[in-house]
């Protein structure tokens, strides 16, 4: 039985009941094997491994390796293709939307199956494209899938006690938080949503005890218990968060330290949760506008948190809030560039058509001239 045959098997399967077929999605590869963990923390540059994403991150999906070459791309479930095209730091992408609102979503892929086009209703284990590495030669081609949630209180995530001094894990000392994305929803663990469960291998054996050695052990350790320095689940924080601030809690108890103790200088020193600065690569600068707008002044509670933090960790917030300032203020510098670069070309278009009108009357003024002399 081929690979697309036994994905169409497993489908059908998952059709019997529709409940299953609500959370239950068949592999998006024939390798079946993750290459990167959901939530792990990038720190920006060489840090990130080739990623077109520059900025210091957190990893919002799973990484599913083709063996560095260009592999066939299954949908993992029913849906409605919602977007196909170029997502810029996500180079060409699928967004497929689920029957309960849920969107999975594919990133650099090198091509797409042929006839695809938004709003087209695709089945679980259709072939959809091929895996890549747009937009940037530097990675590995692989697949890089994330799952958003419709609604935010189904994204399983846990809280922290706000004081890591007394040795308690606070998810907001890691450098970034990932928020509602337009389009995919809230993003969580994809682990749960698949019927497989898929091996692990990143290069790291040495966390296999620590974090697990496939998706849904990990998904056990970090979302299913809570590590030293935890406290009971709720959704406060987000779960690409959680995850990787479970993670680090987990090999700071595996070194016999505290979070706090384990943490270094890039940390964020208990600031509350904040938007991605890497993130804004997807967004308009008025999304911008909003996630920032949106994390101040519309969480009631924000106030009230503020007063909590330390001042080193009011220094943080404020530099970043400096930074997202900046970067803002260059997006909007470069979206005027284009404007003026527009401009430019309209006003040499149109020089050059006044260019020609002067010279035809030039050259009928010359012809006229020499006309009257010859008589």
């Amino acid at each position: 039985m081929t690979m697309r045959n036994k994905l169409l098997a497993l489908a059908a399967l998952v059709a019997v009941t529709p409940a299953l077929a609500d959370t239950c999605m068949v592999p998006p590869t024939e390798k079946q094997t993750v290459s990167g963990r959901f939530g792990k923390f990038r720190g920006g540059g060489a840090g990130n491994f080739g990623s077109a994403n520059q900025k210091p991150h957190m990893h919002d999906g799973l990484d599913f390796s083709t063996s560095g070459a260009s592999q066939p791309l299954y949908a993992t479930t029913d849906g409605k293709i919602t977007f196909i095209g170029n997502r810029r730091s996500a180079g060409n992408a699928i967004l497929i939307e689920r029957s309960n609102g849920d969107v999975v979503a594919y990133y650099h892929m090198s091509g797409f199956a042929t006839g695809l086009k938004q709003g087209m209703e695709v089945k679980a284990g259709q072939y959809i494209g091929l895996s890549g590495n747009t937009p940037s030669d530097a990675m590995v081609k692989h697949l890089h899938f994330t799952y958003g949630t419709a609604q935010k209180d189904e994204a399983r995530a846990k809280a922290f006690t706000q004081s890591a001094s007394k040795g308690t894990f606070n998810p907001g000392q890691l450098p970034s938080a990932f928020n509602q994305q337009q389009g995919i929803g809230w993003k969580t663990d994809p682990a749960p949503y698949f019927c497989a469960t898929f091996p692990i291998q990143d290069g790291n054996p040495q966390h296999y005890p620590i974090l697990g050695k496939d998706t849904k052990e990990q998904h056990a350790i970090l979302f299913g218990s809570v590590p030293p320095g935890g406290v009971a689940p709720n959704v406060k924080f987000e779960p690409a968060q959680v995850a990787a601030a479970n993670a680090d809690a987990a090999l700071a108890a595996a070194e016999g330290k505290s979070p706090a103790e384990w943490l270094s200088d890039k940390d964020g020193y208990g600031t509350l949760p904040t938007a991605p600065i890497g993130g804004y690569d997807t967004m308009s600068t008025h999304e911008m506008l909003l996630t920032e707008a949106g994390r101040r002044f519309s969480d009631a509670e924000w106030n009230n948190n503020i007063t909590k933090v330390s001042s080193r960790a009011l220094w943080v917030d404020y530099n970043r809030a400096v930074g997202v300032s900046n970067y803002m203020a260059e997006a909007i510098y470069r979206k005027k560039e284009r404007v003026e670069a527009l401009l430019a070309i309209y006003t040499s278009q149109k020089t050059e058509r006044l260019r020609k009108q002067t010279a035809a009357a030039h050259d009928r003024a010359q012809r006229g001239g020499v006309s009257r002399n010859i008589q």
